[in-house]
C-alpha cells in the first residue's frame, strides 16, 4: 500500500527528544508498505539529526518538507479571533497557505496513486481535503478535549480560566468534525479514546497504546547513584514543565528533610525560565537539552512522574521502566498503562506521600530492584513497538478494505 504520512514536525526517532511514537509505527508500518513523508521542520538541527539516525533509513521513501506558515497580517489575525479558531489553525490566519498545503497534498495523492493518508495529531488533520477521495486516519495521540478539560479544571486566575476555556471550545469543536473527514481515529490511551467516542459518536476508533524501543532503552550494569532522583521530558510541553517544578517547589523540600544528599535531575530540552530558576535549591539540577537521556536514566536511584496536567500514555514511564527503574508517579501519569500501585510503580496524589515513597525507595535498594524487575518484565511483555505495528496493520486493513471493495464493484 502506498501511504503518505502527514507530521507537524520531523518525526523523533528513539535517540531524540520528543515521543517517538509516530516514528516507530512508521518503521514497523514500513515493513509492509511504501511510505512518504510531509512534515514541517522546527530546525535544521533536528532535520539532520533525524537523517544521521542509523534506523532511519528505508522508513521513508521519501520526504519533502513543508513551508511554515508566513506572519499573518492584523485582518487574518481578526478574522481568526472571529471564528474562536484553535491556535494552530491557519484557514483564517493564512488562508492561501491552508489552500495551498491542501492543494499540495491533493496533487501528491493523485499524482502519486496514493491508497490512504495517514495523519498525526489533531492540528494536521485540517489539511486533508474530504473530496480526495482517499481512506484517512488520524492518529490523535491524545485527546486535546482531554487536555483542555483537565487544564481548565487546574487553572485558578479568571483571565487563564477564561483562555482556557476559549481553547477548550476551539478544539473540542474540531475534534466534533474529524468524522467528516476520517475513517479512523486512533488514541494511545482508553481514557482518550472515551473522550472522542463521546464528542464525535459518528467516528470509529481505536486504542494503539504507545510502545518502547525494547533495544534502545534498556538495562545494563551501571550502578545507581545514590540519592540521585531524575525526571525526564520536553520541558516546554506545559504538562511536564508544570510537573518539573510542582516536584521541585512542593516535593522536593520534603524529601531534602529526610534525605540531605538528594539530588534532583530535570532533564530535557528548552526548560523555562521558572525551571532553570529551581537550580537556586541547593540539590536541583536542569540539564536543557542532552544528546542522550539514558545515561542520565541509568544513573537514578529513583525515576519520578509527578505529572498533573495532560493526557495520554507517556512515553518516560515506558522508557525508565525498560531501563528497569523504580519509579513513583502520580495517578495520571499512567493513564492507558496496565500497570498497578505496588507492584510495577508506587503511586502518590499529594506532595506528602510522594516524597514519603520516594524516601522510602532511596533508603531500601531491595524495593528498587523488585520494583524495576516488574517494570522491565511488564513493558516487555505488553509494550512493544512490534505488537502495536500489528494493531495499526490490522486497523489499516479495515480502512482500505471496503474503498477496495467499492472499486472492484463499481
Amino acid at each position: 500500500m502506498r501511504i503518505l504520512v502527514l507530521a507537524p514536525d520531523v518525526p523523533a526517532t528513539s535517540r531524540m527528544p520528543g515521543s517517538p511514537r509516530l516514528f516507530n509505527l512508521c518503521r514497523e508500518l514500513s515493513r509492509n508498505h511504501e511510505l512518504f513523508l510531509f512534515t514541517r521542520c522546527s530546525s535544521p538541527e533536528r532535520y539532520k539529526t533525524f537523517l544521521g539516525d542509523p534506523t532511519q533509513p528505508h522508513v521513508f521513501s521519501r520526504v519533502d518538507l513543508l513551508p511554515d506558515p508566513p506572519a499573518a497580517g492584523w485582518l487574518g489575525q481578526q478574522w481568526h479571533r472571529l471564528h474562536l479558531a484553535a491556535h494552530f489553525e491557519t484557514r483564517y490566519r493564512n488562508a492561501g497557505y491552508h489552500r495551498s498545503i491542501r492543494n499540495r497534498v491533493r496533487d501528491f495523492c493523485t499524482r502519486e496513486r496514493i491508497e490512504l493518508i495517514f495523519v498525526d495529531i489533531l492540528p494536521m488533520t485540517q489539511y486533508v481535503d474530504q473530496r480526495i477521495g482517499v481512506p484517512a486516519i488520524v492518529d490523535l495521540h491524545d485527546s486535546l478535549t482531554l487536555l483542555c478539560r483537565r487544564t481548565l479544571s487546574a487553572e485558578r486566575g479568571w483571565r487563564r480560566r477564561l483562555s482556557a476555556y476559549l481553547g477548550l471550545i476551539s478544539v473540542q469543536r474540531l475534534e466534533q468534525a474529524l468524522e467528516q473527514t476520517f475513517d479512523l481515529a486512533i488514541t494511545n490511551s482508553a481514557v482518550d479514546e472515551q473522550v472522542i467516542r463521546e464528542v464525535c459518536p459518528g467516528l470509529r476508533t481505536l486504542t494503539i497504546t504507545n510502545g518502547v524501543d525494547m533495544e534502545y532503552f534498556s538495562p545494563d550494569s551501571v550502578r545507581p547513584e545514590a540519592d540521585k532522583i531524575v525526571f525526564t521530558g520536553v520541558m516546554d510541553y506545559a504538562p511536564n514543565e508544570d510537573a518539573a517544578l510542582y516536584f521541585g517547589k512542593e516535593i522536593f523540600p520534603l524529601v531534602k528533610a529526610e534525605r540531605p544528599q538528594a539530588q534532583y535531575w530535570i532533564v530535557g530540552s528548552n526548560p523555562a525560565a521558572a525551571v532553570k530558576a529551581l537550580t537556586q535549591e541547593a540539590g536541583i539540577h536542569v540539564t536543557g537539552s542532552v544528546e542522550d537521556v539514558r545515561p542520565y536514566v541509568r544513573s537514578a536511584a529513583v525515576f519520578v512522574s509527578p505529572l498533573r496536567v495532560g493526557s495520554g500514555v507517556k512515553n518516560k514511564i515506558l522508557a525508565a521502566m525498560a531501563m528497569e527503574k523504580a519509579t513513583v508517579a502520580t495517578p495520571l501519569s499512567i493513564d492507558g498503562l496496565d500497570l498497578s500501585d505496588g507492584r510495577e510503580v508506587l503511586l502518590a496524589r499529594d506532595p506528602w506521600s510522594f516524597a514519603d515513597k520516594v524516601v522510602r525507595l532511596l533508603a531500601d535498594e531491595g524495593e528498587r530492584r523488585r520494583l524495576g524487575a516488574n517494570g522491565l518484565a511488564c513493558v516487555r511483555s505488553k509494550y512493544s513497538w512490534r505488537a502495536m505495528g500489528e494493531s495499526l496493520e490490522g486497523a489499516l486493513r479495515s480502512v482500505t478494505a471496503p474503498a477496495s471493495r467499492r472499486s472492484a464493484g463499481a
